[in-house]
């Protein structure tokens, strides 16, 4: 039995409206609630979080509050017969340390440095280079290391596109990650 998802809204706000379109695409039956026009909704946030904030998902006993794709992915569920999706970013990567921080001239020690690529891999398609340092995930800053990219990854699926910022010879740049539709079935 899968848990009910309720999303809290309010219409027009771009992030409640990409909320509501993650969660179409990903199959993921819910129940949508505008603060708007239904004041228990109100009611509901003002009680549990002491606020109104927009959007936030009730999934089961939980309230998460804010679109943030990876933080969802660990607690929605899954439409029936799917499975983990098994998407690979094609590189190894470690937490970067104050050493790697101070040798690759970062203002700060935060995350990760790519080890080998290997080829045809996600990862080499985006141009991704060993001893690149990738810093952001999209917008957010890839404070949490080695554990926080690859729960970021984990909660890709086929046919996504996942942006990085990539701090390579004293400056950032960006690359997308494309993740194949359907995974090749060879070993590797």
């Amino acid at each position: 039995m899968s848990e009910q998802v309720t999303v809290f809204v309010r219409a027009g706000d771009p992030a409640c409206a990409a909320a509501l379109q993650y969660l179409s695409q990903r199959g993921v039956e819910h129940r949508t609630r505008d603060i708007l026009t239904d004041p228990s909704a109100s009611a509901i946030l003002l009680g549990r979080l002491g606020r109104v904030s927009v959007p936030a998902f009730q999934i089961g006993d939980r309230l998460i509050v804010g679109f943030d794709p990876v933080q969802l992915s660990r607690y929605l569920p899954r439409p029936a017969g799917e499975t983990e999706p098994g998407v690979s970013f094609g590189a190894g990567v470690r937490s970067v340390t104050a050493a790697i921080a101070r040798e690759r001239g970062l203002p700060a020690t935060f995350g990760v440095e790519v080890g080998p690529v290997r080829e045809g891999s996600p990862a080499a398609r985006a141009g991704v280079r060993t001893g690149d340092v990738i810093t952001a995930i999209g917008a957010y800053t890839l404070t949490g290391g080695e554990a926080q990219f690859r729960t970021a990854v984990s909660a890709r699926h086929p046919g996504d596109t996942m942006a990085i910022t990539v701090w390579r010879d004293g400056s950032s740049q960006e690359l997308a990650v494309q993740f194949p539709a359907s995974e090749p079935s060879t070993a590797a």
